[in-house]
């Protein structure tokens, strides 16, 4: 409540709000299309969302999924989500049932706030959340016994997240509230933002780079946050001028299209200090483009979902390389070490390890990241390999193993491959390669994942062939596929 004693403990994502308040509650905290709120009555809603929670049970060693686009509404669950004592799960809002159940698959998901759509309550309460308000909408499992929000300690986890990103196969990142605490101070010390930053949020607030560098980061500084529930490039470009944004994390693809758009249109962007590329790597020429279209520097960062911002070039105006993503931020530490785990000295390729209090498991975990780079003489970092066998479509990652399920849930389907394609721009599409048991056709099979998956995973190429080629240990030589594509 506004003026309320602070009852936050220190080094919780929720003592970055009440320092918020504290150094000017009547400030904006954050704006969407249809509501704009100050840092005060942002505390006051998700107060009352934490209360809402906690009268319907939830808390302490609750897991809670958020189905929301990137707006006030999602800011406010989220954060409530936390006071509640609860971890959120953030969750694409596009999601489908199917998507949800592999999502939430090991993870018993207690409740689930969206826009109250039943069809996807995978949980036993489900909530409806606008902008100032949260509701309970359905409950499957019998009411369970209200008790007060209980303030979150350092230590207790904040935030679970699905990812395939340093591993084989999808498994859970929990990060708790002391990781995700050092990310903010890391990257708030590092970038030097303050209360007068304007952060626009186009990246969705549900991926990491989203939640760290735009939501987190605004709420460490006591900054403004902007946000919307997509990226329209006019719409941007507009936001990025009229609002005089200092602060823009995007990925390749937003850049390429904005460095497009209306070209002979001049756009004012002079207040932008900082435009942050992360999420795939940054095309020569789309860096190029920008500068020369805006006269800003782009600046690659380097993250994780399991560690959050880890590098970034933050060097003057002048020296910044798309060739590199910059020096580790704050307390991070990053190693290049060979697959016997030695350090190797600067210059020599190997795999990146990273060490830091923001990393799931704490800085005495070392977080074998499984991409390839280097650190040169002056410790700045470049990535010269992504294990991620990931798709890059249109500023989305398609997991290949989630629409390869999709596609085998057809009883047409005998054996199937997904991988990306090369696309204009430096994107990829998704493809597949399909075995077929019985008759089906292209049109048949993308029906059938429209209905499983969201429209960016559908696959855009479909080929039918006899049999897949395989090593002899029996994987799927994707190389192969793609040669012959």
């Amino acid at each position: 409540m506004k003026g309320s004693p602070s009852t936050a403990v220190p080094g919780t994502v929720l003592s970055l709000l009440d320092a918020a308040v504290a150094r000017g509650g009547t400030r904006r905290a954050v704006a969407d299309e249809t509501a704009t709120i100050d840092y005060a009555t942002l505390a006051q809603r998700v107060a009352a969302a934490a209360a809402v929670l906690a009268a319907n049970g939830l808390g302490a060693g609750d897991c809670v999924a958020i189905a929301l686009p990137s707006s006030v509404a999602f800011v406010e669950s989220f954060l409530g989500v936390l006071a509640a004592g609860a971890a959120a799960f953030p969750v694409p809002p596009t999601a489908r049932p199917d998507e949800l159940r592999r999502l939430f698959a090991g993870t018993r998901v207690a409740a689930i706030i969206g826009r109250g759509d039943g069809e996807r309550t995978l949980a036993a309460m489900r909530f409806a959340a606008d902008g100032g308000g949260l509701r309970l909408v359905a409950a499957r499992a019998a009411a369970r016994s209200a008790r007060p929000p209980a303030p979150p300690h350092p230590a207790d986890p904040a935030l679970l997240a699905a990812t395939s990103g340093t591993l084989a196969h999808p498994h859970r990142v929990v990060r708790t509230h002391a990781n995700l605490w050092w990310e903010a101070e890391n990257f708030h010390a590092a970038a030097r933002l303050d209360a007068a930053d304007v952060v626009l949020g186009a990246v969705p607030l549900s991926h990491a780079h989203g939640l760290g560098n735009a939501l987190l980061a605004a709420l460490r500084a006591g900054a403004s946050l902007i946000v919307r529930p997509r990226f329209l490039r006019r719409q941007v470009l507009e936001l990025l001028a009229r609002e005089h944004v200092t602060v823009f994390p995007a990925v390749p693809f937003m850049l390429r299209m904005l460095a497009a758009t209306d070209r002979r249109r001049h756009i004012d962007l002079a207040a932008l200090r900082l435009c942050i590329s992360a999420g795939a790597p940054l095309p020569p020429e789309v860096c190029t483009a920008f500068r020369a279209r805006f006269g800003i520097a782009v600046r690659q960062l380097y993250g994780l979902t399991e560690a959050g911002s880890v590098a970034c070039d933050l060097a003057p105006e002048p020296e910044v390389d798309p060739a590199t993503v910059g020096r580790p931020l704050g307390n991070v530490i990053v190693t290049i070490e060979d697959e016997r785990g030695r350090p190797l000295p600067a210059g020599a390729r190997g795999e990146i390890v990273v060490r830091s209090p923001a990393a799931a498991g704490g800085p005495a975990t070392p977080l074998r990241t499984r991409d390839l780079g280097w650190l040169d003489a002056a410790g700045r970092l470049s990535v010269s390999g992504r294990t991620s066998l990931f798709i890059n479509t249109a500023g989305n990652k398609v997991d290949p193993a989630e629409v390869e399920a999709a596609l085998r849930a057809h009883p047409a389907v005998a054996d199937v491959a997904v991988f990306g394609l090369a696309a204009a721009h430096d994107e990829q599409i998704v493809a597949a390669a399909v075995v077929l048991a019985s008759a089906a056709t292209a049109d048949q099979l993308r029906a059938h994942c429209r209905e499983r998956l969201a429209a960016h995973k559908v696959p855009r190429v479909v080929g039918f062939r006899e049999s897949l080629p395989r090593s002899p240990l029996g994987k799927v030589l994707i190389g192969r596929l793609l040669a012959e594509a």
